[in-house]
């Protein structure tokens, strides 16, 4: 890092707001703060936020809307600039230039026409502020929070999205607290979940990167014969040359610079684009060698603009109109094909939302509900690592013992066969000392390019399916395949699937019009919703309603 530059301009600026470069390691307020590796990180090493001058960081403390402007100028480096005016009340502020900056990006809204720098920013405007930074694509709205109602319309992608990638994890409580005051602590936590290298400076580096990797030096840089487990992402800053040469991308190449970077041999596992259905995938084993194609009617349904095959061997919903109504928060089915069960699916998020970090599964039960499936562990959507959820043998073992039926699900983001049969030998491996009495279903999402499965041909991921549900079926356990209306009509032939219990989610609220699942085919479970109370679990949790043929 140019030192001298940087801390000229950043000591000048800092001044004027009470803060000086100072070394992390000199802080006096800052060991055993729960964010203290965030913190180092990114005063320390990067330097995009500072100390006081007395020597301390401060980190509960709050930070204003301008001082956060910076921050994240100080990350993107964004280039074009609003014109002077633009908010009635910046003119000579600090932080014009950088609020400026931020408004020409899409970034910096404002309230109606002003700017309120001075003005602390709270959790929620901070959060909708890094997503349009960084152009967080939303896909989903689920938000596990118990203060969820409490979010502000625009920032609930933001916030929903945001923590589920699991880089919003610092509720202890079960609350996000959309309008408390964002801390200093906070920020750089977020930001260390989001980035684990930064590169501000041009030069060679050949370092592997587990996790994103940033490029925000003007001058470019060069990446040398390295994997990047994670995103590569070129800040807009970015003017210079950046040049990757056999360099293994196992995210996304997302470029907001001017330029293009120059590519030998590079690999990425991902595209900037899906590519065609049917692009043929190279190397290990074949879908062919997996599955038989089912049999198509030759009739269509309408999805996304696209016309759909109807396949044989799947059985039409008969889930209609007038067959649901709410009880209270959740759905009740009145109609005469099926006898039902309620049942919710926990994680990792439910036990940190919960009293000792315990779900009372006594409770639980006494509140109505007759299965759980506990999450079980996952694969990184990014990095691809697999891990175990922290609290599945707690949960596991809770649920069977209050007496309700339990079942587990992996959270999969399998590219190839062999990853699909590794990842079910992974939760066969954990299930070996827990008994369950329930399905183990196999959850493969993909909502964008960040996720590692972007591009999988249908053919591929519906050989991954298989191969998953075969091994699990082999070990004496019911496989099921959760799945939602895009995957279950663009990327999973649903006659080759057939044999498998099938988990739908299509979420339901108070103002919805139907009440009824939309999707084409009948399912086993609906996942109705991920609003439910349910005693003896803090925070909100998924809805589930089982549906059992008379």
């Amino acid at each position: 890092m140019k030192r001298n530059r940087l801390l000229g301009w950043l000591t000048a600026g800092a001044l004027s707001v009470g803060l000086i470069w100072t070394p992390a390691a000199a802080f006096t307020d800052t060991a055993g703060h729960w964010a203290e590796p965030a913190i180092n990180k990114w005063s320390q090493e990067y330097g995009i936020i500072q100390g006081y001058e007395d020597g301390t960081f401060r980190p509960d403390n709050s930070i204003t809307r301008g001082a956060f402007a910076g921050i994240l100028d100080r990350f993107m480096q964004f280039q074009s600039v609003s014109p002077a005016g633009t908010f009635s009340d910046l003119t000579g502020s600090y932080w014009e230039e950088q609020i400026l900056k931020l408004n020409a990006a899409g970034v910096y809204l404002g309230n109606n026409g002003k700017a309120l720098a001075s003005d602390s920013i709270t959790r929620q405007q901070a959060v909708a502020m890094i997503a349009r930074a960084f152009d967080i694509t939303t896909s989903t709205t689920a938000l596990p929070y118990t203060d969820a109602d409490q979010i502000s319309e625009y920032a609930i992608p933001a916030v929903a999205e945001m923590t589920a990638r699991g880089w919003l994890n610092d509720s202890t409580d079960g609350r996000f607290r959309p309008t408390d005051p964002i801390t200093r602590a906070e920020i750089v936590h977020i930001f260390g979940n989001m980035i684990q290298t930064l590169i501000q400076t041009p030069g060679t580096y050949s370092q592997d990167v587990n996790g994103t990797l940033m490029i925000s030096s003007a001058e470019g840089a060069t990446l040398d014969h390295m994997t990047i487990s994670g995103d590569l992402i070129l800040a807009p800053g970015v003017v210079g040359i950046v040049t990757l040469n056999n360099v293994t991308i196992g995210g996304t190449l997302r470029n907001f610079s001017q330029v293009e970077p120059t590519i030998t041999d590079t690999t990425p596992t991902e595209k900037p684009t899906d590519p065609s259905p049917n692009e043929p995938n190279t190397g290990g084993m074949l879908p062919s060698e997996v599955y038989t194609p089912g049999t198509t009617t030759g009739q269509t349904l309408s999805y996304g603009g696209q016309q759909i095959p109807i396949y044989e061997g799947r059985e039409k919903s008969r889930l209609y109109d007038g067959d649901f109504y709410w009880n209270e928060d959740r759905l009740a089915y009145i109609g005469s094909d099926f006898d039902t069960r309620f049942g919710i699916d926990v994680s990792a998020y439910q036990n940190r939302a919960s009293e000792n970090q315990t779900i009372d599964w006594e409770a639980v039960k006494a509140d109505g509900v007759d299965f759980a499936m506990v999450r079980i562990g996952l694969r990184g959507y990014s990095t691809g690592g697999i891990s175990a959820d922290a609290f599945y043998a707690q949960n596991i073992e809770g649920a069977m013992a209050a007496g309700i039926e339990t079942g587990v699900y992996f959270f999969a983001q399998a590219i190839t066969v062999e990853e699909a049969i590794e990842e079910a030998d992974f939760v066969i491996n954990l299930l070996r000392d827990h008994e369950i009495n329930g399905p183990v279903a196999y959850d493969w999402e993909m909502h964008d390019s960040t996720y590692r499965v972007y591009g999988t041909t249908p053919e591929m991921a519906t050989a991954c399916a298989i191969a998953f549900c075969q091994r699990i079926a082999e070990a004496g356990y019911t496989p099921m395949i959760y799945a939602g209306q895009y995957v279950s009509y663009i990327k999973y032939d649903q006659g080759a699937i057939a044999p498998y219990l099938c988990w739908y989610p299509e979420y339901k609220t108070t103002s919805s019009e139907k009440l009824y699942p939309s999707f084409y085919y009948q399912m086993d479970y609906w996942q109705f919703s991920s609003s439910c109370t349910v005693d003896g679990i803090g925070g909100r949790v998924d809805g589930n309603i089982q549906f059992i043929p008379r």
